[in-house]
């Protein structure tokens, strides 16, 4: 636990550090997040035809809500993985693979991170499609 003079001291950091400052820093802190287009989540009022396709296969005989929301999830994740796997080729497309440039890879690994996060999503969703299906 860290005691009140350490909290004092992280809080007068906190107020010092407040971001990117000039238009060049914010400009370029603002493109963060859109490298590739992952960190947003697929809009649930326009899915794409491929995942309400996958998400009817996988109901069983007009299934109640509960199945259908579950099956959505199920294929809303698979397609969030087939799009990660699609970046991942066209990122290793990319990349100079004699190349020692560590920046190309670590961009490469952080895909990581979002495909745990489908597989997660994935998993979770087939556990409760298979609950609903008993």
């Amino acid at each position: 636990m860290a005691s009140d003079k350490q909290i004092a001291a992280n809080r007068a950091n906190a107020k010092r550090s407040t971001g990117p400052k000039t238009a060049l820093g914010k400009s370029i802190s603002s493109r963060n997040a859109l490298r590739h287009g992952l960190s947003g989540p697929l809009k649930r009022d326009a899915l794409p035809p491929e995942i309400e396709n996958l998400a009817q296969a996988l109901v069983v005989d007009n299934g109640d809500e509960g199945q259908r929301l579950a099956a959505t999830a199920l294929a809303s994740a698979q397609w969030e993985l087939m799009r990660i796997r699609s970046v991942r080729a066209r990122m290793m497309a990319a990349i100079d693979l004699s190349s020692t440039d560590a920046k190309d890879w670590k961009r490469l690994m952080a895909l990581d991170r979002y495909e745990r996060l489908a597989h997660t999503s994935r998993r979770r969703a087939f556990r409760k499609l298979a609950s609903n299906d008993r």
